[in-house]
């Protein structure tokens, strides 16, 4: 459904030559001819983050080691979000599992590592407790033969996303680097967990002496151990299984999170849009990937994280690893739900005080997203000040007078995201005004997909662009 919008606010209507192919267990190599790494099924993706799968060095405390014991959300044989906090007291085995998501571009693949507790605990203080625990990480790994090549890693805690270098290169973009990635027998990026909050960081001295002088390692398997004990300085270790995030449950029965994530109602997985069901101390308090958002990193929004992995790298980094042959182009990425394809903008009025040319740029929102999540695109990403009118401007990230980051590793048109559909996609063309609010120019709200790659008349500017639901 398309809306044409002639007032502003809510919407009426609401270099690799080389591919892999998994045979028995082995790669066999080929020529692709079109210099693109490419897998093709499941099973491929499964290989590969077993390959780069991290050693998680989980503190624990001895109060109660069992709420520092990673796992299944369906644990407890159930994937009601409600009864975790209670169920975790009443399992005698914890198995351990880690969630992954593979989504690949042209030029890489980003691998994610989704890591749920039952508990997130304090002994003593409640505002520090909430039912179930969700946290991850992030690889960026090049498509350069063979598993690849590491290029970077991030990371959540408690809301903030923290990156690590491992390429050489690599500087600071719209957030600062905060270390750089160690890697265990030459492909599992070291990763710490912290005890009861259970936020997620590159490896430092905490991996090399438990703090506390208690921990336990968890390492890629073929089994989900449940862990016996949580003391010892590192020496305990146990091996986790991998499910896919998309998983339907026919592999092991286990089902993945994005394959759920309509699952939402009182007794369901989920609250809201992105949020786990849970009632104890605080509710729905934890949250998925495709919701995750860090408010002070730059041009990154609401999802990236799990949506548009390669937006997040080239915002929050820079550096020869990422200045070129980075593609935005998804050539396989199951877990997104729109992609936004912008062509070029024109502005039709002089908007500006005393007749002056308009500086258009495209904000495009989400409408019925979570509070603080409805922004997909604003002036950050692309401005044209002082436009002809009747003249057609090129959109590109960065491009002309953008009022974000300037420079990307491709010439990026695109952008992905997830929103919970049916969504309401208004795309709105306003003219920066620097002395008072900005002045709207027309919109138009989409639910759905829509080709206006020929344009579209919005009032006082036009635009090209197509939106996919996917």
């Amino acid at each position: 459904m398309v809306i044409f919008n002639p007032t502003p606010g809510r919407p009426a209507g609401i270099p690799a030559v080389l591919a892999i192919v998994l045979l028995s267990g082995c790669f066999a190599e080929y020529d692709t001819g079109n210099n693109l790494f490419e897998l093709s099924n499941d099973d491929q993706y499964r290989d590969l983050a077993e390959h780069w799968a991290p050693r998680l060095y989980q503190d624990t405390d001895d109060s109660y080691y069992k709420g520092e014991y990673i796992t299944n959300f369906n644990f407890d044989g159930d994937y009601n979000g409600k009864n975790n906090w209670a169920n975790l007291a009443n399992v005698t085995s914890v198995p351990a599992h880690v969630y992954y998501a593979v989504s690949e571009t042209e030029t890489h693949y980003f691998i994610g590592y989704y890591i749920f507790h039952p508990r997130d605990w304090h002994e003593c203080l409640s505002l520090d407790r909430h039912e179930n625990d969700w946290e991850g990480a992030v690889l960026a790994v090049a498509k350069d033969g063979g598993y690849g090549s590491l290029v970077a890693l991030e990371t959540l805690a408690h809301s903030r996303i923290y990156q690590y270098a491992y390429a050489s290169g690599i500087v600071s973009g719209t957030d600062n680097v905060d270390g750089t990635v160690r890697l265990y027998d030459g492909s599992h990026p070291e990763i710490f967990i912290e005890a009861k909050g259970h936020g997620v960081y590159g490896c430092d001295s905490r991996c090399d002496s438990a703090p506390g002088g208690d921990g336990i390692v968890y390492y890629a398997g073929p089994t989900a151990d449940s862990p016996t004990g949580g003391s010892g300085n590192w020496t305990r270790e146990y091996s986790y299984r991998l499910i896919a995030m998309d998983a339907d449950g026919s592999f092991d029965g286990n089902e993945g999170l994005w394959h759920r994530r309509y699952d939402i109602c009182d007794t369901c997985t989920f609250g809201s849009w992105g949020a786990l069901r849970g009632d104890d101390y605080k509710t729905n308090a934890a949250n998925m990937p495709w919701f995750w958002d860090d408010s002070n990193d730059g041009q990154s929004y609401a999802g990236d994280f799990g949506c548009n992995p390669a937006m997040l790298f080239d915002v929050h980094l820079s550096g020869t690893p990422l200045d070129s042959n980075f593609s935005h182009t998804y050539i396989n990425h199951p877990y997104r739900t729109h992609t936004i394809d912008i062509d070029s903008v024109r502005s039709d009025k002089n908007r500006d005080p005393f007749g002056g040319r308009s500086d258009i740029y495209v904000r495009v929102i989400a409408h019925d997203s979570p509070a603080g999540t409805d922004k997909v695109l604003d002036a950050d990403a692309w401005k044209k000040n002082s436009a002809d009118p009747g003249t057609w401007y090129s959109f590109r990230y960065g491009g002309h007078n953008a009022e974000g980051q300037t420079h990307f590793g491709d010439t990026v048109s695109k952008h992905s995201f997830c929103r919970e559909a049916p969504a309401s996609i208004e795309v709105a063309v306003y003219d920066s005004d620097g002395v008072d609010s900005d002045d709207y120019m027309g919109s138009i709200a989409i639910e759905g997909s829509a080709d206006f790659s020929s344009g579209i008349d919005l009032g006082d500017a036009r635009i090209k662009f197509v939106l996919t639901e996917h």
